[in-house]
């Protein structure tokens, strides 16, 4: 296998920032994993990525980062990665935005994962509003990129009826979870990692504080449960503590009386993650919008009960409810009348889909995506 040097665009963030915080989600877990990969088959990698505070990446063997605003844009240093670069992955549009202007004369193979598409968000959610100068910005690149990956049959359908994409241009791919971090343990022992009460029912929440992630709803079911006298404690894991959003939310918590309901974790590693989603009675996945699902599929691995909306693939994951529980309508009242189906049949709902996610461990995923390149 010849060695190459791959360079890799995350314009919009940098796989050094903490997840779930800011605009670090499941894009920054993609393109960790990918580079992992890359340098495991011992190519050179050069990252150019966004800038932010406390980045504690650094250069290594056959790995260059260059943050956005070290990067002298003057000929001379674009000319030398282009004359260097053997493949180019790009991530999201704005570094696809970034390709096509500084990587235009390029003639080596370009590779688009979009990650979220903007219309994509309107199929999702009827009364998103569409960002159009992003939308048209990514219509453009059907013809500079020759291949973009796809992670659901309708992100597919999407690429080919909204954004110009030829069937051949398709790699149809998906995100991954490693076996060795997010897999099953006793509940005890994750409840006893948090201190948390072995006795108490516990819904966990994963994502960034964004409005497509659901928050919100999820709250509200907590709001509507425990009116109910059912005594639902929320953990949320992601978004940053003391933030602008997270003020603005535990005003609304206080005004509905239910701040001793919700736990906030804040942004954790992957193996806190790991006993997070082990201490949890569910998860509750209610996006209003989502490419893949990637909560889903590491809750899956973990064996724990998942409540999801139906959106990316997280259907396919749960097998149509077989493995964990579709809510019929983004709404908290639908979400809230699920969760209390969960807890009256909860031991019905043992999960066990290993079978059917075993495939989606990252190498597994990245080989056969990424084998034909490299």
């Amino acid at each position: 296998m010849m060695e190459k040097t791959i360079t890799i665009l995350s314009i919009h963030s940098c796989f050094g920032q903490k997840i779930g915080i800011g605009n670090a989600g499941g894009l920054n877990i993609y393109v960790d994993n990918l580079i992992t990969f890359l340098l495991s088959k011992n190519h050179k990698i050069i990252f150019i990525t966004s800038s932010h505070e406390y980045c504690e990446l650094e250069d290594k063997e056959n790995l260059k980062i260059i943050h956005i605003n070290n990067l002298d844009k003057s000929s001379e240093e674009i000319e030398s990665i282009k004359n260097e670069t053997d493949l180019l992955i790009s991530n999201y549009w704005t570094s696809g935005t970034f390709a096509k202007d500084f990587f235009d004369s390029s003639d080596i193979p370009k590779i688009n994962i979009s990650h979220t598409l903007e219309f994509l968000k309107k199929i999702h959610n009827e009364q998103y509003k569409i960002d159009n100068k992003r939308f048209e910005e990514e219509k453009k690149f059907y013809d500079f990129f020759d291949y973009v990956l796809a992670f659901s049959d309708l992100e597919k359908e999407v690429l080919l009826s909204e954004y110009g994409y030829k069937t051949s241009q398709i790699i149809e791919s998906t995100p991954g979870y490693k076996d060795d971090v997010f897999y099953s343990i006793p509940k005890v022992k994750a409840r006893n990692y948090f201190d948390l009460y072995q006795n108490e029912k516990l819904i966990l929440f994963v994502g960034r504080l964004d409005y497509l992630k659901g928050l919100d709803i999820a709250i509200e079911v907590i709001n509507l449960s425990n009116k109910n006298n059912k005594n639902y404690k929320l953990l949320i894991v992601g978004g940053d503590v003391g933030s602008k959003e997270q003020k603005k939310l535990i005003k609304e918590l206080d005004k509905m009386k239910i701040s001793d309901s919700v736990v906030w974790l804040g942004s954790l590693s992957q193996k806190e993650l790991n006993y997070c989603y082990n201490a949890a009675d569910i998860v509750m996945i209610p996006s209003r919008s989502e490419t893949f699902g990637l909560v889903c599929l590491e809750a899956s691995a973990t064996q724990t009960p998942v409540l999801a909306s139906q959106v990316g693939r997280m259907k396919d994951i749960l097998e149509d409810g077989k493995y964990g529980i579709l809510a019929e309508d983004i709404t908290p009242e639908n979400f809230a009348d699920k969760l209390e189906m969960f807890f009256q049949k909860e031991e019905t709902y043992k999960v066990n889909n290993l079978d059917i996610i075993k495939n989606l461990e990252w190498n597994s995923v990245l080989e056969k995506t990424f084998n034909k390149f490299i």
